[in-house]
Order: C-alpha cells, then structure tokens, then sequence
C-alpha cells in the first residue's frame, strides 16, 4: 500500500492543500470494504483486457443503474476535467450540479487535490482510492472516492469516480456528543398559540446528563424543563439562560446541589446561545470542590489545636477591620498566653505540652463559639479571638467565663508560680475607628496582654 495525505511525496505532484486527504494506490481490495468499490474495481479489471485501462463502453450508465447517483464520469479536455455526469447524490450532498462543468470551477480548497488525482491516474493507468475532508458538504464530513482510468473508442481519456460519505457530520456529532465527560443540555424558548411563555423545551441530552440525573433521553427531550427534570428549580438557571439567549454571549455560574443521597454536588455550569435557545454544560466539580476545601482547610488551620493558624487570622482581622471601619459595627480582639508555659514543658515534657495546647483551644473553641468569631492559635503559647459584632463588654463578660472555665477544669500545672492548675492571661482591646487599623488593635490587644501579665497573671485586662 501507498499512502499520500496532506504533505506531497517528493516525486509526487503538489498537494499543498490544508484540508486533510489520504490516496491508496496499491492493493485497494485489501484496505477497503465497501462492497460497491470492490465490484466496480473488480469490473474494471476485467474490462481492460490485455489494455492497461478499462473501456469507456463497459461503464454506461444503464449498466450501473443502482450505483448511478454516486458515479461521476469526466473526460479530458487540455490539461482539465470536464464532469460529463454527475451523479444525483453528490450533487445533493455537494450543493450543486456540476455536469458540463470543468473541475476547476468546483472551488474551494480541494480543487487541487481532485485534478491532481486525476491527472496522476491516467498517468499511472492505475485506480486510486481517496478519502479527504468535505469543504463544501454540510452533512458529510470525509468522502470516500474510487477513481478508475478510461479510454474511449477514439483513445480519448476519461475517469470514471465513485464517490460516497464515509462518515456524516451527524454522526460524528452524535459520537462527540456521547463520549464527552460533561452533561449536555440543548434548550429552546417556546410558547404557546397566545405566545404566552411557557418555558424551556428539551432539545437534546447526551448520555452523560442522563446518567448524572438519572433520566432516561426520551422521557425527557421535547418535554419542558421544569416539568420533567426534577433539579430544574434547584439549578436555578432560568434567568441565567434568558440572559443568555438576549445577550448572545456566554455565562458560568457555579451551582450546588442536594442529592437524594443527603449528598452535595457541585456543579459549573457554562451557558452559551443556540439559534433559538441555549445549550448548557455542567461539569461535576465536586472532588475538584473537597479537594481545594482540603487543601484550603491544610493552609488556614493551624495542624496542632485545629483552630485558625496566623495567616488565616491576620487575613480574616484585616477584613474585619476594613468591614467595621465601613459598617460601623464594633469589633473587639481578644488575646490569650497561657501563664509560665515554658515551665509547664520543662517540667512535663513537650508531648505533655503539646496535649495542654489541645486542651486549652477546645475550651477557648467552646466559650467562643459562634459561628462568625475568629479564634486561632497566634504562635506557640499564645492565641487570638477576633468577635465581630461584639463590643467590649460583651468581651470582657466572655473572657471572664474563660478564666472560670479554666479554674473549673483543673488542668494538673505542678511548676506554675501562678496556681496548681493551668492559668492563662487576656488582653483585650475594641476596634477605633478614627485611629485604629489592624496593626494598632493588635498592638492594643498585646499592650493589654502584658499588663494582665506583669500584674499577677490569670486574668484580663482592656486597652486604654
């Protein structure tokens, strides 16, 4: 076998064209498996006798009434073509009839190629078999073509070409559309006589919307949405997609979804125009979705106690700051250290130390435990609780349970100067809006801190 696609041989005429194409000249019968090309090469080969082509005679067309539309007969006049039949289902698939026309008024960028074909088969007095992709077809997308070498009576030269779709666009859009992994969703905007709206009609789903949502195609497509798709509603995409079809342009939105497993899916959905509706593709974004909460979970939680390590707190306080400069809204930051904790790990161990820091968030965790409070450990023994909304006093009364809570609790400190049981030391100070910024609350917070320290330990004292 010989091949020859978009890249000419070099001893071959030029080919140059961009659209792909492939020739076979040795051993057709082996490479193909149309049962129509076989016969007619099989005729060919027995037309030709002892002369190195087959007769013009031996392939009028009452012969071959049945191959008849897919046969197209040219003669040579010069150095062109002449088509002197074209059949009926090129012609229609084709978009035109180009009987009595010469092969250099075809167009398009196969012209090249097909003239080279031509000439190079009478010139080797041999079949070749062809597959290119159409220019011109709107439902083919490659041709299969079978060229077979002629003379006439007179000695003129002729070609007779079989030519076929081999594979249809349809087709290849229906084997894209079912092996791709994202749910597809093709929409159209309809309404009734009256032209009231009554919604989105289902043009087509492929395999993979059917398996994510568990439907079956013909139950819904040609039905409405909302009617027959039970997530419809909680997509909560119908303006998007309304939005979408005025505009013209494209949208993505993120949506997430309850399962009826008690399981949440997210889903990104991209939203693009059709001519009368809109089509929508949703990806299963879910392991992308844990897995950047993961991840995100590792790089804002401090490993040891759980709570908010330092970067997320000096990012979540300078929003705080910046929310309640705008809002007016109080905030206060309070700042623990647990009393004579490097006496506590020398005496104990650092396991031992690493159990009480433990011991210490979860209590710290459960006094201030609403959701929108920010408590996190600020560095070895020292920790940090940003409460929005909350203003000194409410501060102050919290931070007092905490010292309670701890007195109750008794955790064993055999080496504190302070009492037998883990203490520990709060400064407290409430955000400033006309001198404060996220530097000078902390510095207030700490400045409090070390007096509580520097005056006895175990207790709170508030900035000035």
């Amino acid at each position: 076998m010989q091949y020859r696609s978009g890249t000419p041989a070099d001893d071959a005429p030029d080919m140059t064209t961009q659209i792909w194409h492939q020739v076979v000249r040795q051993d057709i019968e082996c490479t193909v498996d149309n049962p129509d090309v076989l016969a007619l090469l099989r005729h060919w080969h027995a037309s030709r006798g002892d002369q190195p082509r087959g007769t013009l005679a031996m392939f009028h067309a009452g012969r071959w009434s049945a191959l008849h539309p897919r046969l197209m007969l040219l003669q040579r006049e010069g150095d062109g073509f002449v088509y002197g039949h074209y059949g009926s289902e090129i012609a229609r698939y084709s978009q035109g009839d180009m009987t009595g026309r010469r092969v250099a008024d075809f167009g398009g960028r196969l012209t090249a190629f097909f003239s080279d074909c031509y000439h190079d088969a009478l010139a080797s007095d041999q079949p070749l078999y062809t597959v290119h992709v159409s220019d011109r077809s709107q439902a083919v997308f490659t041709w299969e073509r079978l060229i077979l070498p002629l003379v006439d009576e007179a000695g003129g030269d002729w070609l007779l070409t079989y030519g076929h779709p081999l594979q249809m666009r349809h087709q290849l859009y229906a084997s894209v559309l079912d092996a791709t992994g994202d749910a597809l969703l093709a929409l159209r905007r309809v309404r009734d006589a009256q032209g009231a709206d009554l919604g989105w009609m289902v043009l087509l789903v492929n395999p993979a919307f059917t398996e994510m949502f568990g439907v079956v195609s013909k139950a819904v497509v040609g039905y409405l949405a909302h009617q027959v798709l039970a997530e419809w509603g909680a997509l909560n995409v119908d303006a998007e997609c309304l939005l979408t079809l005025a505009s013209r342009g494209h949208r993505a939105v993120t949506r997430v979804l309850l399962t009826s497993q008690n399981q949440l899916r997210y889903l990104d959905l991209q939203i693009r125009p059709l001519q009368d509706g809109v089509v929508v593709s949703l990806t299963d974004a879910t392991d992308l979705h844990e897995a950047q909460t993961r991840l995100r979970h590792l790089a804002t939680t401090d490993a040891l106690t759980g709570l908010a390590n330092r970067r997320e707190f000096d990012d979540q306080l300078r929003l705080e700051v910046q929310r309640a400069r705008r809002s007016g809204e109080p905030l206060t930051l309070v700042m623990a250290d647990i009393d004579a904790f490097k006496l506590y790990n020398d005496h104990c161990g650092h396991a031992a130390g690493d159990d009480c820091l433990r011991q210490f968030a979860l209590i710290l965790k459960s006094i201030f435990a609403r959701e929108l409070d920010v408590v996190a450990r600020y560095g070895g023994e020292e920790f940090a609780v940003l409460l929005p909304g909350t203003g000194v006093e409410g501060a102050l009364n919290l931070t007092e349970r905490m010292l309670l809570r701890l007195a109750r609790e008794a955790l064993p400190h055999p080496a504190s100067p302070v009492a037998e049981v883990v203490t520990a030391s709060f400064g407290v100070a409430v955000f400033q809006r006309q001198g404060d910024d996220e530097v000078r609350l902390l510095r207030r917070a700490d400045t409090a801190l070390y007096e509580a320290k520097q005056t006895g330990r175990n207790r709170v004292c508030r900035a000035r």
